[in-house]
């Protein structure tokens, strides 16, 4: 659990350094003041791991996002899920920290319109007796819609996960789509 946490950490802080780099940059004024936006989302997909049947799955409990702000139509974005699981008596945790890049297509830029987004990150697992690592890679399209002073976002795309032979996990592909709501700071 120790070697887990610690990988977790560090993953984190690894992910982290290019969207902070980047937030020191930009001009605060050019962006409306906002220099974050916060989010939670829900999710669901079809998966397909690598020699199995494929199934649906509810992606929960949340996804939460921290994105740095820009004037630019490029932006930065941290993602991090944490999973708790326990089946048949047995429990696993799993913690999933990425980095995503969106682009804006539209004139509302990163508060309202379309956005195309892609990604890396990993998945850090422990299931008691083992822990691993996998990979995750994702492409998207995604749109905002402004709700008062928020926004809501809705997400469609494509991921990959490598496999683990650690956590006895195959590789597998996610089609699916989000939902959440974005808060700007």
């Amino acid at each position: 659990m120790r070697k887990l946490l610690g990988g977790m950490v560090l993953a984190v802080v690894a992910l982290s350094l290019p969207a902070s780099a980047e937030a020191q940059r930009r001009p605060a004024a050019a962006t409306g003041g906002a220099k974050h936006e916060f989010g939670v989302d829900l999710g669901v997909a079809y998966v397909k791991p690598d020699g199995v049947d494929g199934g649906l799955a509810l992606q929960t409990p949340l996804d939460v996002r921290w994105g740095f702000v820009s004037a630019k139509n490029m932006m930065w974005e941290a993602r991090g899920s944490l999973t708790f699981i326990t089946i048949g008596g047995t429990t696993a945790y799993a913690f999933q920290p990425g980095v995503n890049v969106l682009f804006a297509n539209s004139p509302g830029g990163h508060r309202r319109g379309m956005y195309l987004t892609g990604g890396a990150g990993l998945l850090l697992a422990d299931d008691g007796t083992n822990s691993g690592t996998a990979f995750a890679f994702n492409a998207g399209v995604g749109w905002r819609k402004p709700w008062g002073s928020a926004a809501w976002r809705y997400e469609i795309g494509f991921g990959y996960q490598s496999e683990s032979t650690d956590l006895g996990l195959a590789s597998q592909i996610q089609i699916g789509g989000r939902i959440g709501v974005s808060l700007w700071r």
